[in-house]
């Protein structure tokens, strides 16, 4: 009885590995994955200016002024792409979220002085 049960669970085992190997896996050969796996950056649109990080963390506001509405806050691990420079005391910007973009205008005094010079 004991050798019987040995030899039931032993094919059991061997039908387990046996139905897992022979499962095909699909690569997947996107841009952004291919991207994070190799450790190269993103593409990056034609429309960004300059790529940075914020000096402290802050927000990016629906039009250029503080009162405006908040459309999200970022730290300084977050990349922001810098789209236009032509406001005195903000810059037009975009933040890649997860999936979503946020564009939307970010104070330049959080900038490196590289983005403030334009």
């Amino acid at each position: 009885m004991k050798n019987l049960l040995w030899a039931v669970g032993f094919a059991g085992i061997i039908l387990i590995v046996a139905s897992c190997s022979s499962r095909s896996i699909e690569e997947d050969t996107s841009e952004a994955t291919v991207a994070n796996e190799t450790g190269a950056t993103a593409p990056i649109p034609s429309d960004v200016l300059l790529v940075t990080k914020p000096l402290v963390s802050g927000k990016i506001y629906t039009q250029p002024d503080f009162e405006s509405q908040e459309l999200a806050s970022f730290d300084t691990s977050q990349t922001i792409h810098v789209i236009d420079t032509t406001h005195n005391l903000f810059v037009k910007a975009r933040l890649v979220r997860d999936t979503t973009n946020v564009i939307g205008f970010v104070s330049r005094t959080i900038l490196p002085e590289e983005t403030q010079s334009r």
